[in-house]
């Protein structure tokens, strides 16, 4: 928790604050599309938890809403959830458990950002994990790893002192508090924080959570479920001096005017193949998906394959069990538009392909700046440990299968308009994959999520009221 008079205060009576605060590269950095030397001395940084403004139900599924602060200028959110302690009382037995991996993302669906009920920004936790761990360096994964519940499942029928991973989580007293980022365009930078002192009517995050049944990998006794018990957020905010904010809204908030800043919302889609093409020799053209749902201006696209038999219906789940593709292609119109060839990183696994060593699946990466959690999850004695990219400490997700369409320049960021592709302006719009020839050829789906640009308008009336809109394509 932060105390924003006393830390003004503060900061007033010191003499280097003020000289700081005097130079001539100050910028009022709150305001949208600011670069250059940050000279921010008047604000301050808050820490802010936002409780529900619904209970949250132990076992079924259910929408959990939050009402963001009327304060502040948002930067950055996180979601936490918790669950009761399971407190195996048999172990090694007939009682053991564990959440799914990525729990922290995976017991929700959806995730909405909603304003007068209009919905103004949305994600999927399929999309945050493909935004977090591809982006990732080794050490950031691991964080991400302890966050969202990641990594080694644990081992099994062992005494309780012996139980590691998710099992030993699963068993522990106190229960299980774990955290999802949710990296919208408010976190893309200080210009693009979302303004919560100046709107009309409050903004709320609503949650939609997956039933508890949908959370474990491993439950051998149902009444042992390690069941929902609370959520909140924790919200990062930048609070302004009295007289900064007051200059901030005059000069973004004139009456009658309407100040707008880049914004980005996400869409995923899915379709299940029945029956995968493995790329050999013989192989002359993939599975064809139809992604004519996808619309709007795009600036990034992620691409990923997982087993049906991982998702579908009992106890174990595994909703980010990853499998390598061989080779993707954008295609519309009858032209292909981008293709990601070799794109299984190691082509050498293709043996009946007699395709050898590739690395144009690297060359991407590489040149988007993206590093994958390079060397994050290693396991000693492979080829893919010692170039860093084997699945993440034991568990089911390597981050290297997924395949990302960069449309714009700054692969970092989401709201940046340096390049993007109208899919709304393409006739057809379709992706051809094929699979590594490690691949099972039982069902699959494909899945697809696109990063779109929108508008944020701030609307100010004549009278000084202010709402908030998005604007897409």
């Amino acid at each position: 928790m932060s105390n924003p008079s006393l830390i003004w205060r503060a900061n007033q009576n010191s003499s280097l604050y003020n000289t700081i605060k005097a130079r001539n590269s100050k910028q009022n950095a709150f305001d949208y599309a600011v670069q250059g030397e940050k000279n921010i001395c008047p604000v301050a940084r808050s820490k802010v938890i936002v409780n529900p403004t619904t209970s949250m139900n132990a076992t079924s599924q259910q929408v959990v809403k939050f009402q963001l602060p009327n304060h502040g200028i948002l930067n950055d959110l996180y979601l936490q959830t918790k669950f009761i302690s399971a407190q195996d009382t048999n172990e090694g037995g007939s009682n053991e458990g564990a959440l799914v991996e990525f729990a922290g993302a995976f017991s929700t669906t959806q995730i909405r950002l909603v304003y007068n009920g209009a919905t103004v920004w949305e994600c999927t936790p399929e999309w945050i994990m493909c935004d977090a761990y591809t982006k990732a360096t080794k050490e950031k994964a691991s964080q991400l790893d302890a966050m969202l519940g990641g990594g080694i499942l644990g081992s099994a029928n062992g005494t309780l002192a012996n139980v590691t991973g998710r099992r030993l989580a699963f068993s522990c007293a106190g229960g299980i508090t774990l955290a999802c980022p949710l990296k919208g365009f408010w976190s893309d930078g200080l210009g693009r924080g979302l303004d919560l002192y100046s709107l009309s009517s409050p903004m709320f995050l609503e949650v939609s959570y997956r039933s508890n049944s949908e959370c474990h990998e491993i439950l051998d006794t149902a009444g042992n479920a390690a069941d929902f018990s609370d959520a909140n957020l924790v919200a990062y905010i930048s609070e302004l001096a009295p007289e900064e904010l007051s200059a901030y809204q005059s000069r973004n908030y004139a009456p009658g005017s309407v100040s707008s800043q880049l914004g980005f919302t996400t869409t995923k889609f899915s379709e299940s193949i029945a029956s995968p093409v493995l790329i050999t020799g013989s192989s002359t053209s993939g599975n064809k998906v139809k992604i004519q749902s996808i619309s709007g201006l795009v600036r990034r696209l992620y691409v990923f394959a997982t087993l049906d038999s991982d998702r579908s219906s009992g106890t174990s789940k595994k909703y980010m069990n990853t499998v390598p593709l061989a080779r993707v292609q954008l295609k519309a119109n009858n032209q292909t538009i981008y293709e990601l060839e070799n794109s299984s990183l190691f082509d050498a696994e293709h043996v009946s392909t007699s395709n050898g060593y590739k690395t144009d699946g690297v060359i991407e990466q590489y040149h988007n700046n993206l590093p994958f959690s390079s060397g994050a999850h290693a396991t000693p004695g492979t080829i893919e440990a010692d170039m860093g990219v084997a699945e993440n400490a034991g568990g089911s997700f390597d981050p290297s299968h997924i395949q990302v369409f960069n449309f714009g320049f700054s692969p970092d960021g989401h709201s940046e308009a340096d390049g993007s592709l109208s899919f709304s302006q393409l006739g057809n719009p379709e992706l051809e994959v094929m699979f590594n020839t490690s691949a099972s050829t039982n069902a699959h789906t494909l899945h697809i999520i696109a990063e779109t640009l929108t508008i944020n308008t701030y609307n100010t009336s004549a009278n000084g009221q202010i709402n908030f809109k998005m604007i897409t394509e």
